[in-house]
């Protein structure tokens, strides 16, 4: 620190610009640390509160699942995401549909396909001809689109 002119720098007092006619603060190296320490806290308080940028959602939270059924004066559409089972998007909108195992191995459940498409791989209950009718478990099918479904169809299956 040689190379700089007493005036231009001080151990207690840091770089400073010196004029003879204008008196100087009194510093220590107290409070050169404090400032120190506030200005570096000030700094990462800023960081850790600054405002993140957020995930773009859609305003659309799947698809629209229209269930109808005149028998029970059920007609009403639910937004169902494609990796929940249309049975439990609608209990969770408060509609009770009717199922008993939720596993896709018996009938209570079955609805039938007016349109839109459907993933019900994981049942075990209807035959191949059933299904090329219509016909869904909605325990355990999926929305892969816009559908119409009508509910409380276990009579008709047989």
């Amino acid at each position: 620190l040689n190379c700089f002119p007493a005036f231009f720098f001080q151990p207690s007092k840091g770089f400073i610009l010196y004029l003879p006619s204008i008196p100087l603060p009194p510093f220590n190296s107290i409070t050169m640390f404090s400032k120190t320490l506030l200005a570096l806290l000030a700094v990462v308080s800023t960081e850790a509160f600054a405002p993140t940028t957020r995930p773009a959602f859609t305003t659309k939270l799947g698809y629209a699942v229209k269930l109808v059924s005149e028998e029970y004066s059920l007609d009403t559409t639910i937004e169902c995401p494609d990796d929940v089972f249309i049975v439990d998007q609608a209990e969770e909108d408060g509609i009770e549909l009717p199922y008993s195992c939720r596993a896709g191995s018996c009938s209570t459940c079955a609805g039938k396909i007016v349109s839109g498409e459907v993933d019900q791989s994981e049942q075990s209950f209807l035959d191949d001809d059933q299904m090329a009718d219509g016909f869904v478990l909605t325990c355990v099918a999926y929305p892969k689109s816009d559908c119409e479904i009508l509910v409380h169809e276990e009579d008709s299956l047989f």
